[in-house]
């Protein structure tokens, strides 16, 4: 039997080699019934009932992966308990039974799809990704009603490799720790529950591997290569060899990355440099922190505004500001404002459909549209900025009309909180995100209204290059370390250091090895990433002079194509820390 190549996205680092255990989820039904007058109450309260019994198994669940993995991963089981407790779907789906007569599980069905449509609707990953966690709720709910267990990975067995079509994050947090040695789905992205919770667990994973469940049979050896996103079906001893061998140097490599982890960002020559993490939720500051982040250099507020029917109060912005402030003190949390339209719908905000979302009404220019729903945000991160460091940033800033007008309403908004006598930081940092062209042109002058910049690569490769960054058609198009995009990325930092603000970059190319060199040399001043990357751009720039970096700078400047500015950086790194760092 010939090995067979299955292809997908790295979620989480590493090699396994095992056999596979296949996880097949239950399925279910969901029948419309129409009941009579005077059975609506009974079944009101048999949902309810339903309700209760699936939030105390989520949180016995959430107390046993405090015991195993620690408390922050264990909050990744809140979103799933705020479903549970959120009186708008619960009151919607008891109107729905009394009005309409519908029987519960159909009740509660018609309910949650109003949330996962208005996930669906956004372009966004991780947002899209949360639609796993509304199923996974459903799923549970409406298995009660209908008398069937939600099934578990009870059968693993030691040393498998678990394959599925999808894993929710109440499937991973049953899995086995001593005998799980990695997972592999067909669905699923790098941002997803599942994923974040596999990094936690130092777990090798790699989801969206399409026909898996297919070509995959119970018991077949597998390498997993969660560093490439590749898994091999049925190795010969050739290949099981050089994994292993592999395997062996990822763990040697991973033992000395985690010495950094605690050491500061600077230079063989003593040039520092701010290493910061990029989250989304609050339950990422653990793996923030875990992985020597200096602070959070991009606090992304969507999720707040997608994840249920209402806009989120003041009240529950500020709760979950804090909550990340405080745990990152003394280092500083950058909070960018919502970043909502266009492509990213919430169903409590309508918004029409748009032809080019991606150039549609979104970010900074929703916030100046709807300065109250901007001015309740405000009002969070101002309160929020007394219990830690709190910088704020503005999304897609094309000029300084649109920077000086949002900077008036943070100082009203400072005013009402004065008069009403609550307390915030007078000096609370506010910046502006370099992410499209224009703003590149008019740096000079953003820089004098801006107290910081931070670069957006991914929008910026987007509108530098002309390149949808999800079509799969062209993606070969979209890279950062185009002559284009670094040059822009230049100008940016020396408009930002000519006016005396420090410049960050928060888009994925600050955690590429690579990139790291020319924008170290650049004169960048704080990278912002995923946690999980942050020890290999430690590595990079403690492992090189700053004058030497500058002189790689200068001389990938002078190169006219991404092919000659690739290799030159890769025969650097290859010079200064061998092929490891790139075979990984």
């Amino acid at each position: 039997m010939g090995v067979t190549v299955l292809k997908g996205i790295s979620a989480s680092p590493g090699i396994a080699i095992g056999k596979a255990f296949l996880y097949h989820k239950e399925d279910f039904w969901v029948e419309e019934r129409t009941i009579g007058a005077h059975e609506t109450e009974a079944e009101v309260q048999r949902f309810l009932g339903a309700v209760d019994q699936v939030t105390s198994e989520l949180q016995e669940t959430k107390r046993r992966m405090e015991v195993e993995l620690g408390k922050e991963q264990a909050q990744i089981f809140e979103a799933h308990l705020a479903m549970l407790k959120d009186r708008t779907a619960l009151d919607e789906t008891a109107l729905r039974i009394r009005e309409e007569r519908k029987n519960a599980e159909f009740a509660f069905f018609r309910t949650l799809r109003k949330i996962v449509k208005a996930l669906r609707a956004t372009e966004d990953p991780y947002l899209k990704e949360r639609i796993e966690d509304v199923l996974d709720v459903q799923r549970r709910v409406v298995l009660k009603l209908v008398g069937k267990q939600h099934t578990s990975l009870i059968g693993l067995e030691a040393e498998s490799i678990v394959v599925a079509r999808n894993l929710a994050p109440s499937d991973t947090a049953r899995l086995h720790r001593k005998g799980l040695l990695g997972f592999l789905t067909e669905l699923g992205g790098q941002t997803s529950h599942t994923a974040i919770m596999a990094r936690a667990m130092e777990i090798p994973a790699v989801v969206g591997t399409k026909r898996a469940m297919e070509e995959i049979e119970p018991g077949a050896i597998l390498i997993l290569d969660g560093t490439h996103g590749v898994v091999y079906v049925h190795p010969d001893e050739a290949l099981l060899c050089e994994y292993r061998k592999r395997k062996q140097r990822w763990t040697e490599m991973a033992a000395d990355l985690a010495t950094l982890r605690d050491l500061p960002a600077k230079t063989l020559d003593g040039k520092s440099v701010v290493v910061a993490a990029n989250i989304e939720f609050p339950d990422e500051v653990d793996s923030v922190s875990a992985h020597g982040a200096e602070g959070i250099g991009l606090y992304r507020t969507e999720f707040l505004y997608m994840m249920g029917s209402n806009l989120p109060s003041e009240e529950e912005q500020f709760e979950a500001y804090c909550s990340v402030v405080e745990r990152v003190a003394p280092h500083p949390v950058v909070i960018r404002t919502m970043d909502l339209g266009g492509d990213k719908l919430a169903d409590s905000l309508p918004i029409e459909p748009e032809t080019n979302p991606f150039l549609g009404w979104r970010a900074i220019r929703v916030c100046l549209d709807r300065e109250d729903l901007f001015r309740v945000q405000l009002r969070a991160i101002l309160r929020a900025s007394v219990r830690g460091k709190v910088r704020i940033m503005f999304p897609m800033i094309s000029g300084i009309e649109e920077l000086r007008r949002a900077r008036e309403i943070v100082e009203a908004v400072k005013d009402s909180l004065r008069e009403e006598g609550i307390a915030f930081d007078e000096h609370c940092p506010v910046g502006a995100m370099i992410e499209i062209p224009s703003a590149v042109m008019m740096a000079d002058q953003l820089a004098e209204a801006s107290d910081f910049f931070s670069i957006g690569t991914n929008d910026l490769v987007q509108y530098t290059l002309a390149v949808d960054r999800g079509n799969e058609r062209i993606a070969s198009l979209f890279d950062p370390i185009h002559p284009a995009v670094l040059r822009l990325i230049r100008e940016t930092i020396e408009a930002g250091h000519r006016n005396g603000i420090p410049v960050a970059m928060c888009g994925e190319m600050s955690g590429d090895p690579l990139a790291t060199l020319v924008l170290l040399g650049l004169g960048l001043d704080e990278f912002s990433m995923s946690p999980i990357a942050i020890p290999e751009v430690k590595m990079i720039v403690r492992g090189i002079r700053f004058e030497e970096a500058k002189a790689v700078a200068d001389e990938v400047m002078k190169l006219g194509t991404k092919a000659e500015i690739r290799a030159l950086l890769q025969e650097v790194v290859r010079s200064k820390f061998g092929n490891l760092l790139l075979e990984q």
